[in-house]
């Protein structure tokens, strides 16, 4: 009898959020959301928590050499408008950059005095506080090999917007 995929992503998660949590970047980017305000918003701790790990955990497993861009121009997360493409057949730091707007996302909306906010299908909304400095934390404990600060998710957030490129739902390859 074969192994459950679902529950080998479970216990995948569990080790990578031990691993995570007591990193020594990953403990600063945590430490620094727990420090976070909420609005006034129906969008507690533990959620913005739950969702933030779970963003990070995809971008994480995203395999891009698996993964292609459907005929709705969408790819880890990201839907691409027609010219945001630009003649490119496949975005380059696609799980990077939806992991980006996505948390960004969840902090304005967690800092903001918004009720309710479906993310999906809309651009990074402009009410709340992005929190560019706890973006970067995140995405520099994800992915090891980055080193980005506040200005540069500032810059490629700004960038994505411009491109017209909304949030959509992560889907996987097998």
């Amino acid at each position: 009898m074969g192994s459950n995929p679902m529950i080998k992503t479970v216990r995948e998660f569990k080790v990578w959020r031990a691993q995570f949590c007591y990193s020594p970047k990953g403990k600063k980017a945590m430490d620094k959301m727990k420090n976070l305000t909420q609005g006034k918003n129906e969008f507690p701790y533990g959620n913005l928590e739950s969702t933030v790990l779970s963003t990070c955990f995809k971008a994480f497993k995203y395999e891009v050499e698996k993964d292609s861009l459907d005929s709705r121009r969408r790819i880890a997360g990201m839907q691409f408008s027609v010219n945001g493409l630009n003649g490119k057949r496949k975005p380059s730091h696609v799980s990077r950059n939806s992991m980006i707007l996505y948390l960004t996302t969840f902090f304005r909306f967690y800092t903001s005095d918004e009720s309710t906010y479906d993310f999906v299908g809309k651009q990074v909304p402009s009410f709340g506080d992005d929190q560019p400095d706890i973006v970067s934390d995140f995405v520099n404990a994800v992915f090891k090999k980055e080193n980005l600060n506040e200005a540069s998710i500032q810059r490629i957030t700004r960038r994505l917007s411009q491109e017209g490129v909304r949030l959509a739902h992560w889907k996987y390859s097998e």
